[in-house]
This record gives structure tokens, C-alpha cells and sequence, in this order.
């Protein structure tokens, strides 16, 4: 071979075998069917590890009703099911997920007069109408459990977008000694944390190092949609001036307006974790209007500004046949690891249900 074709054949291997050594994803299908029991659909999954056994899974707006025959994920709402009545969050629990049971976990609803209801309650003087809660991810400290949520604000036109964040929330729940599944849950609302202008804080919460990180989308000037990372000490998390936001390389400061803006086409929730076998931060999240699912990896925050967006999947293009809005995937989030393996979701818009990914690094 001449010297002068050796680079090039060699860059035209090494593009060739990247996408074989790179993370790679699988489609599992619908998560959860067992759900589907009890609720027609769901957006906003979250899970929250509650002890070494049990899982607890928050969920936003959730659609309650009839199924119209067998339960099914081929066809749209009008068509399958008679709709009753949507609440803003739901919660259940699982046994812990493993890489064999996460595709297939059986799932029990927080229920009030048998029928699923919001965990999360309005208060007197709010209407479901116009008030929503919609319940993202906490954590379990002790005996009690934290769960944030987003006051939404919901207008008056009665257009599907005409909504607006009030203000990012907390709730808490005293969890009883000897508490079981099936026994009485009360989570009260603590003071608002953060006013509507700021990030969607709340979305992942991931402990490590003494700290609780946090990350939050939001819809900057000029339309993009980026993300904030957030941080405080356990103790302090009702405390919104205890929080820090990540600025520029790596620093952290007490004003979210010098917090640096991350991604910028996140579509809805996303979530930040450690993976512990890759000895590294990852973010995973639905891109903004195409619906794939990115990977992004960096091994401390000084790094987050500049590491590298891996798309490991692309979800079939929607089609809208009928009169229904068309609409994009949204809130791809990982909600189980193992090892090397990452399990995630993201949100079908037209079926109102989360997809479950295997992701290998």
C-alpha cells in the first residue's frame, strides 16, 4: 500500500469501528406494563430507591378510565380508551429493579377509595383545573422521603401549551417504623423552594459526596433549552439559599444567573447520575424536536461545559393521522443502572407512554 493512502484507510477504519465500541442502545417496548392495570397513561416516570428491597416511582400527569377491550399500545387515545379524568401526579412501589426484572416489575399504586390519586395534594384555595403538581424525583434520607415537584399554572385559552411554572416545590413524608406497602402515605408540602423564573430543578437528584446534585431544563431567550445543575447539603434541602449552582469551569455559586447553561435542546426532564463501573457523570435526555436520545459523559463538573452529546438512539417518526396535535418524544431519563448498563425511558406523546432503553456503555 502507498504511504500516502495509509492515514486515510486507517481514519476510514477507525470511523468504521467507533459506533461498535461506542454505547449502543435496545429497544425493550412500553415500560411497565402492569401499570396500565390501574392508569391509561403516564408521563413524568421517576424512580427513588426506598430501601434495599423496594422502589418508589413518581409519576406527573396520569390519565385515568376505561379501556376499551384489551389493553394495547397501537392505537391513540380515541380510539382505546374512554378518558375520565387526569390528576397531575401519582406514586407507586416495586420490588427494586434488577437487569432481569426492569422490563416486566409489578407495579402498586398509592390509591385513595381504590382508585389512583395524586400523593402530592392540592390546597384549598388551588383547582385542578388551573393548579397542577407535577411530582419529578426526591430522594429517602432517614425516615423521611423528599420529593420535588412543579406548580404549574395552567391558562385560561385552553390551547395544549398555554402553561407556565409557578414555582419548584417539596414535599415530605415522616415515613412510619414498620411502614408496608399498602399502609397510608401522607406527604405535606413544604414552602416553595424556587419561583417560576428558575430551572426546573428537581428533575434528577442524584447524593454523592456529601452533596445532593440536582439538574433543571428551562427555555432561555432565545428559545433554546438548556439545563442548570444545582447543588446543597442533605440537611439543608428545604433551604433554597443553601443551594449552588455549577458556573463556569467547574466553579460553584450562590446565584443561579451565573450558573452555566448546559446542552441547550434538552426536551423536557433529563436526568444526572454517577456511574460508578465508567467513573463518570451521565446525563441522559430526549433532544429537543428530533426525539433522539443523548448520552453525555464527563468525569467531574469542570468538564460538564464541554463534553461530548452521544446520540445512542432515534425513535420512529411520529404519524398523525387523525385530529390529534402532533407532538415530539420528551423526558428521555435513566431510571435504573447496572454496571455498564443503563436503563432509560422517554415519553411517546401520541400514546401518553414511557418507552424503556437499555443503554451499554
Amino acid at each position: 500500500m502507498k504511504k500516502g493512502f495509509i492515514v486515510p484507510a486507517l481514519l476510514g477504519l477507525c470511523i468504521w469501528l467507533v459506533p461498535a465500541c461506542g454505547p449502543r442502545a435496545e429497544m425493550m417496548g412500553p415500560f411497565g406494563e402492569s401499570r396500565r392495570a390501574l392508569v391509561l397513561g403516564q408521563d413524568g416516570v421517576t424512580s427513588i430507591p426506598f430501601n434495599n428491597y423496594i422502589t418508589m416511582w413518581t409519576f406527573g400527569d396520569t390519565l385515568l378510565g376505561d379501556w376499551k377491550g384489551s389493553v394495547s399500545s397501537a392505537a391513540t387515545f380515541s380510539e382505546r380508551a374512554n378518558v375520565r379524568s387526569m390528576i397531575s401526579n401519582s406514586l407507586a412501589f416495586t420490588p427494586a429493579p434488577t437487569p432481569e426484572t426492569i422490563a416486566a416489575l409489578p407495579f402498586t399504586f398509592y390509591t385513595d377509595r381504590g382508585e389512583v390519586a395524586q400523593f402530592i395534594k392540592l390546597l384549598p384555595h388551588e383547582r385542578p383545573e388551573t393548579d397542577r403538581l407535577w411530582a419529578v424525583d426526591g430522594v429517602r434520607m432517614g425516615d423521611k422521603v423528599y420529593v420535588y415537584y412543579l406548580a404549574i399554572r395552567v391558562g385560561s385559552s385552553g390551547k395544549p401549551f398555554d402553561f407556565s411554572m409557578r414555582a419548584v416545590g417539596l414535599a415530605c413524608w415522616v415515613v412510619p417504623e414498620q411502614w408496608r406497602i399498602g399502609d397510608p402515605i401522607s406527604f405535606v408540602r413544604l414552602p416553595d423552594l424556587f419561583p417560576g423564573d428558575y430551572p426546573a430543578f428537581g428533575v434528577s437528584v442524584l447524593e454523592k459526596d456529601g452533596y445532593l446534585y440536582t439538574a433543571g431544563h428551562y427555555t432561555a431567550p432565545d428559545l433554546s433549552s438548556p439545563v442548570k445543575i444545582a447543588r446543597v447539603r442533605p440537611e439543608n434541602i428545604g433551604n433554597p439559599g443553601a443551594y449552588e449552582f455549577l458556573g463556569r469551569g467547574g466553579a460553584w455559586t450562590g446565584a443561579v444567573r451565573e450558573g452555566v447553561p448546559l446542552l441547550g435542546d434538552v426536551m423536557g426532564e433529563c436526568s444526572l447520575s454517577w456511574n460508578e463501573s465508567a467513573g463518570e457523570y451521565v446525563m441522559v435526555y430526549c433532544q429537543l424536536w428530533t426525539g433522539r436520545i443523548v448520552l453525555v459523559r464527563f468525569a467531574d463538573f469542570a468538564g460538564a461545559e464541554k463534553a461530548r452529546k452521544e446520540v445512542v438512539y432515534e425513535p420512529p417518526r411520529l404519524t398523525v393521522t387523525g385530529p390529534e396535535l402532533a407532538g415530539y418524544y420528551y423526558s428521555g431519563k435513566e431510571v435504573y443502572a447496572a454496571g455498564a448498563q443503563i436503563f432509560a425511558i422517554f415519553i411517546h406523546p401520541l400514546e401518553y407512554q414511557p418507552y424503556l432503553l437499555k443503554i451499554t456503555l
